[in-house]
Order: C-alpha cells, then structure tokens, then sequence
C-alpha cells in the first residue's frame, strides 16, 4: 500500500497588530516556508480577538511578542488543546529603554509577569540575535531557537534602486524612538555637513523627526507601519546615503541587523555604529562603514562618502548583493526549515472551533488594558490615542 504524503504543518501566528518586526521577523518566514519549500500552511490573526476556527486548525501558535494578559490565556488555551506554543522576540522586551515607547506597556508589573511566564512556558522562544538568544537562556532557563530574519520584500516590478546623483540624498529610516539620539549624536555633524555642501546635498528623516531636521530644512516624512506603503516611500526617496546610529547600550547590542537589510536592500552606502549587531554583518568599507559614535568620526564617513560618488556606488552595491545573497527568503529557507523543524513537524489533536475555551475580543481588550495600566494611566492613553500625541513609528 503506498505511503499517503504527511499534511503539511499548521502554523497560526498571533499578534496585537501586524507590526514590521512580525511581518518580517513571522509571516514572511512562514510565508516563504508555505510557497517555497511547501511544508507548512500559515496564517496570522489576532491575539486581541482570535477566531476560534483558527486555533481548531492550528497545530502551532506563535505569539508575536507575547505579553498580554490575552496572549497569556491563549498560551494555556493553546496548550489545553495540544498545540505547541513558542514566542517570538525581536528585542529584549523585559529591558525596554524608558525613552522608548513601547516603555510604557512593556513597563507594566502585570505585562513583565506575563512576559516572563510566557518565555519559561512556551515549547520554543524564538529570537533574531544570538547575543539575545544567550541572555534570555541565563535568565531564564530556557533554549531559544535562532531565526534569521529576511531582508524586507520587494514590490511587484521592483528593480536595482538607481537614485539621482545630484543632490545627494543623506537619510535615516526609522521609528520616533531615534529622534533623540539622533540630534545627541549627528545634530551639529549635519549642520557642519549641510553648511559646507549646500545646495548639494538633501537631508531626509523618514519616521523618527529629530529636533535637527526643522533647523536643516529636511524633508521629513512620517512612519509607515505598513511594510509596502513604507518600502514603496523608500524607494521614492531616492536616497544615497542611509544613516544607522545606534546607542551602545547592552538592549541595542542585542537587536537585530534589520537597518542593514533595509539599506542594503535599497542599494545605499549606509554608515552604521561599529557595535552588535552592526559588528556583525557590516564588512566594513566594503558593505557599508562601520564607525564609533564618535561625531568627528560620523563627519569624516559622511564626507568620504559624499566627496567619492564611486565609493558610495560600489559600497551600496555591494551592500545589495550582500543582502540578496546572504537575507533574501531563498537563501535562508534551508536555515529555517532546520532551525523551525520541532515547529514544522508537530501534529495536533483535531478539534472542532466548538472545543475553543476564549475570553477574547474587545471588551476583554479594554478589561485587559484597565488591568495593566489602571484607570489614569488608561484614560491618558486613551486620550493620547485621540489626540494625535501617542504617534507610531
């Protein structure tokens, strides 16, 4: 009798909200997995008002940064019904910098209880960084899985980034969260750079607005949680030079090289803070500039590159093909089918979405938020929400 081929594995990821770090980090994984090598099929819902259709079809879950006291309920949910279970952490959430905007939520006794309890419950804690990865298992106990992350995906007829040569456009792409250091660091190196280029060059500030950007006249533009709306702007920028400060702090150095994937991507000469997790994927010179967060030093790569238009070609060349080689979904899918296989060949008990225990949707959500806040913290979240003050990015 011949052999019937096995079902391919059921992956449902959950998440608040479709953020980049799951659209890049998750569902571009497990959507190359499902096209590409064809051994699992996959979906993403919501970990505020999940379907319980999904969780019967799941024989996985993966919780998206889970935190939440939703999140939390699912897991034993999801559990109960024999579903393998694993989270996914593109940061150190239990160590958010204060500044940081997630901060507030991450911040929160319950969100920390939550958090720690997921990590030490879930099957598999999956995460971007090797440095993180090391961390998270001396705090916690546990074994964490290394996931590369993909280089972003490129929009339909999209071609080798080939930007005018004159100006020359000098950006940063990135979250509100830089805005700080970003003037701490570079505010008086691009004063001195625009004053003596003038007219030549154009400075850019896509999503975060630091302090510098109104006095140097820059275009600015804002965040785009959207992955395509926010690759589609990028390539409109016509960018040349991509800036990627970042604080040396022990929460920095465990992130992951998404700023390379995304220059790189787009073909730019990107100068980058000579510090994990730059250190490790950035060949300097060749792929792009690794430098101290030293201004001085910021001011001579930025006029070595501004001063050499065939170093900043060859340098974001070099960077594109890096990238596409090393980051695209067809280089890494073998790396992930064996990093993921405990993910991609459990099997699950049938259920039927009758069998679905849930306390899920947006009353829960507004029960759940007045838990972790309290009803001041709630109400000026809310009101900040409406107000236009709690921006994303």
């Amino acid at each position: 009798m011949q052999e019937q081929p096995r079902r391919p594995a059921h992956i449902l990821a959950l998440g608040e909200a479709p953020i980049p770090s799951a659209t890049l980090g998750v569902s571009a994984v497990f959507e190359a997995l499902e096209s590409k090598a064809r051994i699992c099929e996959f979906r993403f819902g919501s970990s505020v008002d999940p379907r319980p259709e999904d969780l019967a079809w799941a024989a996985s879950v993966i919780l998206v940064r889970g935190a939440s006291p939703s999140e939390r309920r699912l897991l034993a949910e999801a559990h109960r019904l024999g579903r393998r279970v694993a989270t996914y952490m593109d940061d150190d959430l239990e160590m958010i910098p204060a500044d940081a905007r997630s901060a507030y939520f991450f911040s929160a006794t319950t969100i920390r209880e939550n958090l720690e309890h997921i990590i030490r419950s879930a099957d598999d804690v999956l995460v971007c960084s090797d440095l993180l990865g090391e961390e998270l298992e001396r705090r916690h106990h546990c074994r964490p899985v290394r996931m590369l992350q993909p280089r972003p995906p490129r929009l339909p007829g999209e071609t080798v980034p080939n930007p005018p040569q004159a100006p020359i456009a000098i950006g940063f792409l990135g979250s509100v969260d830089h805005s700080s250091f970003l003037d701490e660091l570079l505010g008086d190196v691009l004063r001195e750079i625009q004053k003596h280029y003038g007219d030549a060059i154009q400075m850019v500030f896509c999503g975060a607005e630091p302090r510098i950007a109104r006095l140097l006249g820059a275009r600015c533009l804002p965040f785009e949680s959207d992955l395509h709306t926010w690759r589609r702007t990028a390539l409109g920028l016509g960018l040349q030079i991509g800036l990627a400060p970042l604080r040396d702090t022990v929460f920095h150095q465990r992130k992951y090289w998404n700023k390379y994937l995304e220059y790189g991507s787009l073909g730019l000469a990107g100068i980058y803070t000579n510090i994990p997790p730059n250190g490790e994927v950035v060949r300097d010179g060749s792929t792009g500039l690794l430098c101290a967060n030293e201004p001085e030093k910021w001011h001579a790569s930025l006029r070595s590159l501004v001063d050499d238009p065939e170093r900043r070609r060859k340098i974001g060349h070099a960077a594109y093909l890096d990238v596409e080689s090393r980051f695209s979904a067809g280089a890494l899918i073998d790396h992930w089918q064996t990093a993921l296989a405990p993910l991609l060949s459990h099997r699950a008990p049938t259920r039927r979405a009758e069998d679905v225990r849930l306390r899920a949707g947006a009353l829960w959500h507004v029960v759940d938020r007045l838990s972790v806040y309290g009803i001041r913290r709630f109400t000026e979240r809310v009101v900040g929400r409406m107000s236009g003050r709690l921006r994303p990015g």
